[in-house]
């Protein structure tokens, strides 16, 4: 084709794809700024920047540059029809209007379709993109397949250890996604119509669905059980976690199972149902992709889409891309300012990735959300993120691993990678104890970083001496050991990890089962409704509610529905569909996790039912009651009568005063009075 004709048929091309941009454009400013601004300024601004990306993409030559994979027409042909029609029939841009879409009368088509066209057209873009930039890192992933068949032997058999020594009620982020994936396997929808529920969840849900789809299609051929769900988040999630530490200490033989090793804790956070160790896994690959020798726009642009890809799936590894993003621009800037291109492609691989797949939760969760206030009750202070730590890690690996980093900054060679990793974890840190203490899950933001800096610094040791490191660190894990079950259990700090490989017990599961047939059985004439006042690692919601599926019961035909009730202040409104309820579930000494002060919430008409005060007079009291682990008595009581508007005051008045500034959470609603 002659030079000028292919030119010409260029501009036609992207005189085409003008407006579809333009709609897709439109919609992602009218998402962010359609309640500030009319259509018209709005417009105009999705014009002009789809004009620029068009004139950008000509001038820079990026679709030759970046965006073919392949060398053949034909070829780079058939990569873009399967993107070009995901994006076409899976596209939510419509989903994320909170108002009503602008209508725009002279345009060709309709709005919605022109904005479906343009998202099949920047979806394809993205995942050419990162097709020609696979293509340019394949070989990062090359390792010794000996050393992967022994992780993936080791980690379904340590998996089925955890797994079938476990006897126990899964609760709170325990259960979250495994209740998830049961609910999307046992759906009876069609698989399109549950393919755009997961994806429109990721627009609002904190827990949204995206990793628990995966799982939720082996549960459809193995059942939903407990097991299936724990093999699924090993081979599904932490073995390419895994695969990647291995990949990071390739430089020696078997240093990769040596990696591995000693970071028991990436394997036992899959162990114990939490799906983050994915996106655990994007961040190990983002570390071993961006400080590779690969092309620079390679490098920056499947970094970028592994940093917004690990906080699409859960939200608050936003913490570690941020701080990923800091952690390179001050490495940059003190020891490589001659070469940019990576981090020039990184933030705009960062920013398209974003603006198409994360924009409502950025607006929604980010922008207008003061976190630090709203998760006010999870601050249990810097020594409680420092247990965690030493739980997790051990304090004797903490301190090897940042005294090695420290000195190798004395090598130049190593200056760039020790800075990236040491001051990622500390400005990751730093932010996230401004909103809330850690938990187990949320040290993975730092692994990634950790393990960085241990294959660097430790390259040099002897291997015999990092290799019975990482033994002895795995080995004690299969030590028998007291587990805690809560932070405030720990008074010191651990020297090696303190978990262990089996699973958690309890002994009181005989009395939860009488519990839980007794109120089923109170619905045996009509369906009742029963709310669970209490919050504690004893006794909460969920342990009623996920109950028999902990222990693979069957589901009796009649069940009382357990109805939920918030528990932290400030997160949590007070639900008032409480006073409907049939039956109240308390827990005597009354059950918290955050301690009192935090949950009033709950805590003030759970000391109303058991002391018979206030609403608690429209209670009365039935006879059996349940004795639980950690002295708790669980009683159980029926509504006898409506509360009296009084009654409701006795709730919302002292909450009111306690936190003025969330009177809405509050408020006795109108359809009450």
């Amino acid at each position: 084709m002659p030079p000028v004709t292919k030119k010409v048929l260029g501009w036609l091309v992207r005189l085409a794809l003008f407006p579809l941009l333009s709609a897709w454009t439109l919609i992602r400013l009218w998402v962010a700024f359609g309640d500030a601004y009319p259509l018209e300024p709005l417009l105009t601004a999705a014009l002009l920047i789809s004009a620029a990306v068009l004139i950008i993409e000509a001038v820079g030559k990026l679709t030759q540059r970046i965006l073919l994979p392949w060398t053949t027409w034909w070829k780079n042909l058939l990569s873009l029809v399967p993107p070009l029609l995901l994006g076409w029939f899976f596209d939510i841009s419509f989903s994320m209007l909170t108002t009503a879409p602008p209508a725009v009368e002279w345009l060709p088509w309709d709005l919605e379709i022109l904005c479906h066209l343009g998202n099949a057209v920047v979806f394809a873009a993205i995942v050419m993109a990162l097709l020609k930039a696979a293509r340019d890192l394949i070989d990062l992933a090359k390792v010794d397949w000996k050393q992967i068949l022994v992780i993936c032997i080791c980690l379904n058999a340590v998996t089925a250890l955890y797994g079938l020594t476990s006897h126990t009620v899964y609760v709170w982020d325990n259960a979250g996604y495994w209740s998830i994936a049961r609910t999307l396997a046992l759906e009876k929808v069609d698989w399109y119509e549950q393919i755009i529920a997961v994806l429109e969840s990721t627009l609002t849900e904190d827990y949204n669905y995206i990793l628990a789809y995966p799982i939720s299609l082996l549960m459809r051929l193995f059942g939903p059980s407990r097991l299936v769900f724990l093999f699924g988040i090993s081979n599904l999630y932490t073995l390419p976690a895994l695969w990647g530490l291995t990949a990071l200490g390739n430089s020696k033989r078997w240093s990769g199972l040596v990696v591995v090793g000693l970071f028991p804790m990436l394997g036992y956070t899959g162990f114990v149902g939490f799906v983050d160790v994915a996106c655990c896994g994007m961040g190990i690959w983002a570390y071993l992709i961006f400080t590779s020798e690969k092309p620079a726009a390679s490098r920056g642009i499947m970094t970028g889409a592994l940093l917004v890809f690990t906080f699409l799936c859960r939200r608050y590894f936003l913490f570690f891309a941020a701080s990923f993003g800091v952690a390179v621009f001050v490495a940059k800037v003190l020891f490589d300012r001659k070469v940019w291109w990576d981090f020039l492609a990184l933030v705009s691989s960062c920013a398209v990735c974003g603006v198409t797949f994360t924009l409502r939760f950025l607006l929604d969760k980010v922008l207008e959300v003061e976190y630090s206030d709203l998760y006010s009750a999870y601050d249990l202070g810097l020594m409680s993120d420092f247990l965690y730590f030493c739980r997790y890690f051990g304090l004797v690996m903490l301190v090897l691993f940042l005294v090695a980093a420290l000195v190798d900054l004395a090598r130049k060679e190593d200056r760039f990678k020790m800075t990236l990793g040491l001051v990622q974890i500390l400005v990751g840190f730093v932010a996230f104890v401004q909103v809330q203490s850690h938990g187990q899950q949320h040290l993975l933001i730092y692994l990634p970083a950790m393990a960085f800096l241990a294959v660097n610094s430790l390259a040099r040791a002897p291997q015999y001496m990092s290799a019975f490191l990482a033994i002895s660190t795995a080995v004690y894990c299969f030590f028998p050991k007291v587990q805690p079950l809560s932070i405030q259990e720990i008074d010191s700090p651990d020297l090696f990890p303190s978990f262990q490989f089996y699973g958690p017990q309890r002994s009181d599961l005989e009395e939860l089962v009488a519990l839980c047939d007794y109120l089923d059985h109170l619905s045996f004439r009509e369906e009742k409704t029963a709310v669970v006042l209490a919050s504690s690692f004893t006794l909460n919601t969920e342990t009623i509610s996920s109950l028999r599926a902990s222990l693979d019961l069957p589901d009796p035909e009649k069940q009382t529905v357990i109805q939920y009730h918030g528990t932290v202040d400030k997160r949590d409104g007070f639900n008032w569909n409480t006073a409907f309820a049939d039956y109240l579930v308390v827990g005597d000494p009354v059950q918290v996790h955050l301690g009192e002060e935090n949950q009033q919430v709950l805590t003030i008409l759970a000391e109303h039912i058991l002391n018979g005060t206030g609403p608690g007079k429209a209670y009365s009291l039935l006879a059996p009651t349940f004795q639980l682990a950690n002295g708790v008595t669980v009683r159980v009581y029926k509504r006898i009568r409506p509360w009296y508007i009084e009654e409701y005051h006795d709730i919302s008045d002292p909450l009111i005063e306690m936190y003025p500034d969330y009177e809405e959470l509050y408020r006795i609603p109108r359809w009450i009075k």
